[in-house]
């Protein structure tokens, strides 16, 4: 782990470990800053108002009037949002067109537009069926234009014509380098190459950067070896900007950003060969942590004056991030990271510039106020006026926002620096986000901004934003100043809540993981006669256990939650050194497990109506790709259901398996109860599934394996989830950046050893075709850190184990038609260390199609159209994830009715499923069993035998059985009900049962027919008095072509009918027909998880207001 202890980075959040009236100190108020500063910036924001309203030309009052109307009609700004967002999406005019009027028909144009703005989206719509070209080439053009004073064209001569034209009106331009996201190391040096090239030009004088545009692998693990190469970059801007004392400023966006930004800027900065220079950053006011960092980085700064250097310059904005920040927070369960509510937001900017105004404080540091309120642009007019430090207060507003505004603060204040976001025209399509976030912030209630169109001296709405002004000032000595990300997520009641994964922000984290130790003990191995001891000591403790009841057991299984919580860091040390594993992946890993105890705890109890008996002892299995999260899974899920349990782990990861017992153990789980047993050899690991003894099995591992245990064992109850040939279809209606994005995290993550895992891209062809696309993701896949797991920089790792026939042949081999995008190699000093790999031209029904790889290499396909690609989807044997990416609503509808897996993510990677939100399992081979999905809410009871407390009429049946129907399967369940993700759990009607009577049961017969009837689930019957099992053995191949489950209902029929099912791929399920809705007809349906990322940009989809946006 590397070292944080007095690291530059650690120490920007050296107010973590300060007590809290410390870590918040009053600003000294200056003695000119009494209460009539507040009056006077009213009355100067008034007379800036008056001004602005004097000046506005009929055009701009146009445009105003065009801002108020989609201020207050959702509908309109909505519209207006999503066409912004997904019109240029797609190179060609039909799709686009289609995609269009699949957004008017979606949203509607209602009235929020003038009456020719309604005429042209009618007219066009219509047209655009006949004539795509002519209609998308003009509404494009109408949007573009829309945007050209907002976001600048890069090409010449129109941004020398612009920076004329502004230094001629004595405007001074802050440019912003806009492009293609930066997903890899090739266009972080585009990005950096075209900011020297500005640096380059006379007319250029000051540039703006965010420290993602110039690095792309930022990563929070390993900040030291982050910040050393965002130093190298920084330091080739410096020394550009030296010779003619230009001017770089450091944005911020991410929250992640604060700590590596400031301690980049001090570090180089601090460089004698930058003495003289003088930079600046941006600090955001949302953020509390901002007030204590302005302090510091004034000290430092006099520091650096006293001792001959130059100031430097801070840009106080308010923050343009919120909604993703509450986005991050709420997928991590993390607090966010920003104020609880706009009031403290504009409290601490007020609070911020009043100390940056200080005349001791300018000396060091000069300030940029950058804001569109006129209040706040007032006070600090008032505010340097007062304490005689003009020169070193500057007024900032935004490119080709509040244009008249913009011209009476001017007026005023004698200068003015624009912010101006520059693209080139074949980047526009990239700069979107940066648009969407203006229309947003013109548009959003509240906003002065948004206020601008009917703000009048005297008006209500004056009178509201003026009330505000004062209460924040008021407030701004009072408002919150130490990190929201430091305190515990804040309670959110009764019930399971997921825990929170590793804030790598927190230096606290950073030093428990480099303080755990890692355990080396050796578990102890197991022969034969060791394996038949422990079978029969867990038999002998069965009743025992079962006696305990749900209620202890629940609480049993919460201080294994805890227990597991205790000791995160020495799980994550030791998933690292075993299980070579990144440290964010072993993060991960560690919250599962503490989510599986608590979980099954509070959702494992006694199902009700029936009578449930544990299946007895349950012998678990688990992989080496997941050795803690999986394990404790199927353990603590068999023991909530109140059966013993063995554990054995994989080989490979022994010793993982042998620390989580001791967990469970600590956490109050009798040893008794919970045994450990890792087999010498291949006989004693098969006498462990073989006995009689154990009643059932629980397997994450290989479809292989799990037929290898069938054929060992016919009538063994055995839960399975197996393999998984997984598929991202990426649409030309889609965020292509940010599915190259989502493609490459789903296809590299613990170097594609996931059974989730991203195996083959299944690209629309105009997406395949797309150079662009193919520059990203391989840039993209390339910039990966590949190294050893202890190394925190690394994101690839070795694989387990050394690569088997199929892996190598993945990894080394080229079909007819396939090459390599980017070509895998295996590293000289480790064979097990492999390089991502991607394939072009993988053919439908080739080898790669069809086959599991497991390991980092990803395939890519063509599509001619979305048919096509789900098609090709479903073809595997496989279906245990399945992702698409597309921005249009009948695409995913479409795709959402078609695929066939067990998981599905729409517009997000395709890996990381967690308890609740996503229960994890698959369809087709990638399950094996009744389909129970881990982490959902009836997997405890797959280990229960469940008996209807006594017999019951069919019509009573009829009657619970719609009942559960309409109540509970015929519906979704987002239980999680997240803002940001639609996690949706819901029930398919099954493919078909066979039901397999030994003797005629009319009873089971017809309780049978009736689950059929309402689930919707075709029914065969078959009766052993009229076939014979050989018989029926002989025709269960042709039944599995249309059924996915035989049925008995009273034991397990011949070996020769059970043989014949599992080689058939059919599952079986044994148990009496019950009368209980809730349960019975878990047994005719499948389990399907579908999430969906429900914002963009943290707009919510479908609506105006932002996630995280108060009013």
């Amino acid at each position: 782990q590397e070292n944080t202890k007095d690291s530059s980075w650690a120490r920007v959040y050296h107010v973590a470990q300060m007590p809290s009236d410390l870590a918040d100190p009053p600003t000294p108020v200056a003695p000119a800053c009494n209460e009539t500063v507040a009056e006077e910036a009213v009355s100067l924001a008034e007379s800036l108002l008056a001004e602005s309203l004097r000046i506005t030309t009929p055009a701009e009052t146009a445009q105003m009037k065009r801002v108020g109307q989609l201020v207050q009609s959702p509908q309109a700004k909505s519209l207006s949002m999503l066409m912004t967002d997904r019109l240029f999406r797609s190179s060609t005019a039909e799709r686009t067109a289609r995609g269009w009027r699949s957004i008017l028909m979606q949203v509607g144009i209602g009235k929020g537009f003038g009456f020719w703005d309604r005429l042209q989206l009618r007219v066009g719509a219509a047209a655009s069926k006949y004539l795509p070209a002519t209609v998308m080439t003009l509404v494009r053009k109408r949007l573009r234009n829309e945007a050209r004073d907002v976001i600048l064209s890069a090409e010449e001569p129109h941004l020398t014509d612009h920076l004329a034209s502004r230094h001629r009106d004595g405007v001074e331009l802050n440019l912003n380098q806009l492009g293609e996201a930066v997903l890899g190391e090739e266009e972080a040096a585009k990005r950096l190459e075209a900011l020297l090239s500005l640096l380059n030009r006379p007319d250029v004088d000051y540039v703006s950067v965010k420290i993602s545009a110039i690095f792309s692998q930022i990563n929070l693990v390993a900040p030291e070896t982050t910040l050393q190469a965002i130093k190298e970059r920084l330091r080739l801007l410096y020394r550009a900007a030296l010779p003619e004392k230009k001017f770089v400023n450091l944005d911020m966006e991410e929250y992640r950003d604060l700590a590596l930004t400031v301690a980049a800027f001090r570090e180089v900065l601090d460089e004698p060969e930058f003495k003289r220079l003088s930079a600046g950053l941006v600090l955001q006011a949302y953020l509390p942590d901002s007030i204590t960092v302005q302090q510091e980085l004034t000290a430092w700064a006099q520091d650096r004056v006293a001792s001959g250097g130059e100031r430097i310059k801070v840009r106080i904005v308010k923050g343009a991030n919120l909604a993703m920040e509450t986005v991050e927070a709420e997928l991590h369960d993390w607090n966010p990271a920003p104020h609880r509510n706009k009031h403290d937001t504009e409290a601490g900017f007020r609070r911020m510039l009043e100390f940056a105004c200080q005349p001791e404080n300018t000396k060091a540091v000069r300030i940029g106020v950058a804001s569109h309120n006129l209040f706040d642009i007032a006070l600090a007019l008032v505010l340097r006026s007062k304490n005689a430090v003009e020169e070193a207060v500057e007024i900032e507003m935004l490119e080709g926002m509040a244009a008249p505004q913009s011209r009476a603060v001017k007026e005023k204040a004698g200068d003015l620096l624009v912010y101006a976001p520059i693209v080139n025209d074949a980047d526009f399509g990239s700069a979107l986000a940066y648009l969407i976030r203006r229309l947003d912030e013109n548009t959003s209630p509240g906003n002065f901004l948004a206020s601008l169109f009917s703000l009048k001296p005297g008006s209500k709405e004056w009178e509201e934003q003026k009330e505000r002004f004062l209460s924040a000032w008021q407030h701004r000595h009072h408002v919150e100043a130490s990190p929201r990300r430091l305190a515990l997520p804040e309670s959110k009641g009764k019930g399971f809540h997921n825990e929170p994964d590793s804030d790598w922000t927190q230096v606290r984290h950073h030093k428990a993981l480099t303080n755990a130790e890692v355990s080396s003990v050796t578990p102890p191995e197991a022969d034969a006669v060791t394996v038949d001891k422990t079978l029969a000591a867990a038999k002998a403790s069965q009743d025992d256990w079962k006696a305990a009841g749900v209620a202890k057991r629940a609480e049993i299984l919460r201080a294994c939650g805890d227990q597991i919580a205790a000791t995160r860091f020495e799980s994550i040390a030791l998933l690292r050194e075993e299980g070579k594993k990144a440290i964010s992946e072993a993060d991960t890993e560690v919250s599962e497990a503490i989510d599986f105890c608590r979980y099954y705890a509070e959702t494992g109890m006694d199902p009700q109506g029936v009578h449930a008996e544990p299946l007895g002892t349950v012998v678990v299995t688990p992989p080496w790709n997941f050795p803690f999260a999986i394990p404790c899974g199927g353990v603590v899920g068999a023991l909530m259901a109140g059966n013993t349990v063995i554990l054995k782990p994989a080989s490979k990861s022994a010793r993982i398996g042998w620390w989580l017992a001791q967990q469970l153990w600590e956490g109050g789980v009798p040893k008794e109860v919970l045994h450990f047993a890792l087999p010498s050899d291949r006989n004693a690991g098969r006498a462990l599934i073989d006995d009689n003894r154990a009643d059932a099995v629980i397997l994450t591992g290989a479809y292989e394996t799990a037929r290898m245990f069938q054929r060992w064992r016919p009538s063994l109850k055995l839960f399975a989830e197996t393999s998984g040939k997984n598929a991202l279809v990426i649409s030309a209606l889609a965020d292509t950046e940010l599915a190259a994005k989502d493609l490459i995290k789903s296809a590299f993550g613990h170097s594609g050893q996931k059974c989730s895992a991203a195996s083959l891209g299944i690209l629309e062809a105009e997406v395949y075709d797309d150079p662009i696309f193919r520059r990203q993701l391989r840039d993209a896949a390339a910039s990966l850190r590949v190294g050893p797991s202890s190394d925190p920089a690394s994101i690839v790792t070795p694989v387990i184990l050394e690569p088997d026939e199929k892996l190598r042949r993945a990894l080394t081999q080229l079909d007819e038609d396939e090459q390599w995008l980017l070509k895998p190699e295996v590293s000289e000093e480790d064979p097990l260390l492999w390089s991502p790999g991607i394939k072009l031209g993988v053919k439908r029904g080739s080898w790669f199609h069809m086959n599991e790889c497991f390991g980092p290499v990803l395939g890519l396909m063509r599509a001619v159209d979305l048919d096509e690609a789900v098609a090709m989807q479903n073809e595997v044997d496989y279906g245990l994830t399945a992702g698409i990416h597309s921005l249009d609503e009948m695409e995913i509808t479409q795709w959402k009715s078609k695929v066939q897996a067990g998981n599905l993510y729409i517009n997000r990677g395709i890996t990381g499923a967690i308890v609740q939100r996503q229960p994890f399992g698959g369809w087709k081979k990638s399950s094996i069993g009744p389909g129970a999905k881990a982490g959902g809410p009836n997997y405890v009871n797959l280990f229960r035998a469940c008996t209807d407390l006594e017999p019951a009429p069919v019509e009573q049946a009829r009657e619970d059985y719609q009942r559960a129907w309409d109540a509970h399967f015929n519906i979704g369940h987002d239980p999680t009900a997240l803002s940001c993700e639609s996690n949706i759990f819901r029930y398919r009607p099954s493919h078909g049962v066979i039901l397999r009577l030994v003797e005629r049961d009319e009873r089971s017969e017809n309780l049978a027919r009736l689950a059929g009837e309402t689930t919707g689930t075709p029914l065969t019957i078959s009766h052993a008095s009229e076939e014979s099992d050989e018989d029926f053995a002989a025709r269960l191949p042709r039944l599995a072509e249309s059924n996915e489950f035989i049925r008995t209902v009273n034991g397990p029929p011949a070996d020769v009918v059970l043989e014949a099912s599992h080689e058939a791929g059919l599952n079986w399920i044994d148990a009496p027909m019950s009368v209980s809705g809730r349960l019975e007809l878990t047994r005719w349906t499948r389990e399907q998880s579908v999430t969906e990322t429900m914002h963009r940009y943290g707009n919510k989809l479908g609506g105006s207001r932002a996630i995280g946006e108060t009013t």
